[in-house]
């Protein structure tokens, strides 16, 4: 199943490490701007009242300067108050995977700090952005 939500990413030259290929942690923020765009525009929040509980990458193949990356996104798991949010960065002329990644967000009151259920209309928005799990080995 081909991921539904996607995310352009352009590479900058600061976003390189002496390597010359895009620095591992540059990774986390692009999948950041991914989750934000996505919850945003899934939900039609203006905030995000969620809070990262895990996340995972696997490195694949390098990026660098100028690459055109795309952010493919979906959710793989909804749970009672979290859902899995499942990446895949892919350049996006040969459409070679560079990064296969998952986050795991929970639904956070920041007031009382703790978890709350995932309100039904969220469940049913989400739903709609199903992806085949890219880590199915954990199930």
């Amino acid at each position: 199943m081909r991921p539904t939500y996607e995310t352009r990413i352009r590479v900058r030259y600061g976003e390189t490490d002496l390597a010359g290929h895009v620095n591992n942690a540059v990774y986390l923020t692009y999948l950041e701007q991914a989750r934000l765009d996505f919850v945003r525009d899934a939900l039609d929040v203006a905030g995000v009242p969620f809070i990262v509980a895990s996340a995972r990458l696997d490195y694949v193949r390098q990026a660098f300067y100028r690459d055109s990356l795309l952010i493919q996104s979906g959710v793989s798991r909804l749970g009672h108050s979290s859902f899995d949010i499942d990446h895949q960065i892919v350049h996006e002329t040969s459409g070679e995977l560079v990064v296969r990644a998952r986050a795991v967000l929970v639904h956070f009151n920041y007031q009382a700090q703790r978890p709350e259920p995932l309100p039904a209309a969220w469940r049913d928005r989400l739903a709609a952005f199903p992806m085949e799990p890219l880590f199915p080995s954990e199930r």
